[in-house]
């Protein structure tokens, strides 16, 4: 085991390495390139407005006295998600908080936000790795987290989303030679398969009211019910659409767009008429 999990209170999970580990992510403090030995994750208020975020989280490891990387979170700790995947020798944990609110999306202009959602994802290797093999695996969970996201759903006025505008990634590994840690090493594939499964419980604890939320479209029908076939419906016109909007394929002409947008349409108005006759 790398990770060492332990919740101090309710609003404190402090993680302990089993040795000062080479470090690389995104944090307000404790984040670029160095050295740490746990994380902290804490719970502020989804409306916290600290004029120094940093100086809060460098209080948080100072109390601690530890070289920590902090997470600051307005998710529940105790909900907190822990995963461990092994193969030929190359161990990968990951321990994770998940909020999907006030996600960050391809195409929509900055704006100010107060209160956020956030993904923070702590990733640990027993894999020796050189300082291009660690950022090398920061981009093999940073890949996996937009891809899977994106293939979510998760949207903001209909465009893609990647993530939340908060996010942030830590990964740790002892000092090594190997400097490749992408998706087609096995490092890496933990590494992305350890981010979706954080993903997969995260929506397992959730209903398919908070996932039409999650795609912005809550307001489909006053009329029918919320089920999978509608739900689905759903995510398909959304791709659709996102597809239109960023125009990334140009030769799809725009009238293909429409008549698969009709077609999903029409598969929703029947279900609806269906159940409620309206």
């Amino acid at each position: 085991m790398i990770l060492r999990p332990k919740l101090i209170d309710d609003e404190t999970l402090f993680i302990e390495l089993p040795a000062p580990m080479r470090s690389l992510g995104t944090t307000v403090y404790g984040g670029g390139l160095g050295w740490a030995d746990s994380a902290i994750f804490r719970k502020v208020d989804k409306c916290f407005s600290n004029p120094s975020p940093q100086e809060y989280a460098r209080s948080l490891a100072t109390r601690l006295g530890r070289r920590s990387v902090v997470f600051l979170t307005a998710a529940d700790i105790r909900e907190y998600i822990y995963v461990a995947l092994e193969r030929k020798g190359v161990r990968v944990e990951t321990v994770a908080t998940v909020g999907l609110t006030h996600p960050a999306c391809i195409g929509l202009e900055p704006r100010d936000l107060k209160g956020v959602g956030t993904i923070n994802i702590f990733l640990a290797t027993n894999l020796g790795l050189d300082d291009t093999g660690i950022t090398d695996l920061f981009r093999s969970v940073s890949e996996a987290k937009a891809g899977i996201i994106s293939i979510l759903g998760l949207s903001c006025k209909g465009l893609p989303a990647v993530g939340t505008v908060s996010d942030a990634t830590v990964v740790v590994a002892p000092p090594g030679p190997n400097t490749y840690a992408g998706l087609g090493t096995t490092v890496g594939f933990l590494a992305a398969s350890a981010v979706l499964e954080i993903i997969r419980r995260h929506m397992s604890r959730r209903g398919s009211r908070d996932y039409i939320r999650y795609m912005e479209i809550d307001r489909y029908s006053e009329y029918c019910g919320i089920d999978v076939k509608e739900i689905l419906v759903k995510r398909l016109s959304l791709l659709i659409n996102q597809l239109r909007r960023l125009a990334i394929i140009p030769w799809i002409g725009e009238g293909y767009f429409e008549e698969i947008a009709r077609t999903l349409e029409k598969l929703g108005e029947k279900r609806c008429y269906e159940e409620t006759g309206k």
